[in-house]
């Protein structure tokens, strides 16, 4: 089994990276990308836990992209996480993000919710400061009786505490992927919330001429017929297909399966692995 996107408590996970590696072991599978938003800091404490359970552990990132509607999201996989260029880029992501903490406190303190923001650092345990450890927060200080219901009131689409994240440009995030030596994936593209098909080749288009590799057509997000589609799609371009749980540690989550069950399959791993073996090689 594979999973090519996954997140620990270096970000908004409910796991610790060996804790992560240790269940995806249960699970039975044998490749884990760790894939966190904007930071690479659970990527060392991964590679030891997969040493020791004998998986094969793939270093990612998942960056925040601006685009003018929907959600943007583009995983980057085989990254070199001590890239100079990678590493630059997180630290001045994380002063933002640092910084709209306190925005977001002070929003939901004006529509009556009061909470410590320590208290959310703490729920971090040192990851980067994300949505759901303000909602985890929210639920235990009785503002809502589960993390839905958090985002189903707050924070999210012009609601009480709805404090914009810092997102780069497209080019940006697939340079730096690139420059790290990684596969820029574009993640379960249908939260871009494109209306149609058409309207989402046109757009690939434009990422596969800034270097995009492939698309996760595999996704929690898609239905079976979006995930034909998108495979479709990326095969009809020449691009890779990727797959993931996007697997955070909340109830009903797996390791290795994308939805209702249904297993990411190995064999996207391999076109990869060939993939990559002829960039680094080039023609004979």
């Amino acid at each position: 089994m594979i999973d090519l996107h996954t997140h620990t408590s270096a970000s908004d996970g409910l796991l610790r990276p060996s804790r992560l590696v240790e269940l995806a072991a249960r699970q039975g599978v044998r490749t884990l990308a760790v894939t966190d938003h904007d930071t690479m800091d659970g990527v060392d404490e991964a590679l030891a836990s997969a040493a020791e359970h004998g998986i094969r552990l793939i270093p990612g990132i998942e960056f925040s992209v601006e685009y003018p509607s929907g959600s943007f999201h583009l995983v980057g996989l085989f990254v070199d996480h001590l890239s100079p260029a990678i590493t630059a880029a997180v630290e001045r992501l994380k002063a933002v993000r640092e910084n709209r903490g306190g925005l977001i406190i002070a929003e939901l303190e004006n529509s009556g919710v009061s909470i410590p923001l320590e208290e959310v650092v703490t729920e971090a345990a040192g990851g980067a400061l994300g949505k759901p450890h303000f909602a985890r927060v929210m639920v235990r200080r009785g503002y809502a009786g589960s993390v839905e219901e958090v985002f189903e009131r707050y924070l999210v689409d012009g609601r009480p505490g709805d404090v914009p994240k810092k997102k780069i440009p497209p080019s940006e995030a697939i340079g730096l992927v690139l420059e790290a030596g990684g596969l820029p994936i574009l993640a379960h593209p249908s939260s871009l919330g494109l209306p149609s098909f058409e309207a989402f080749g046109e757009l690939l288009d434009e990422l596969r001429a800034m270097g995009l590799a492939g698309i996760e057509a595999y996704a929690a997000l898609h239905t079976e017929e979006e995930v034909r589609r998108y495979e479709a799609i990326a095969l009809g371009r020449g691009l890779l297909v990727s797959g993931g749980s996007d697997f955070h540690g909340e109830a009903g989550e797996r390791p290795g399966y994308y939805r209702n069950g249904l297993p990411i399959p190995t064999g996207l791993i391999d076109e990869m692995d060939r993939f990559r073996g002829e960039r680094t090689s080039g023609p004979a």
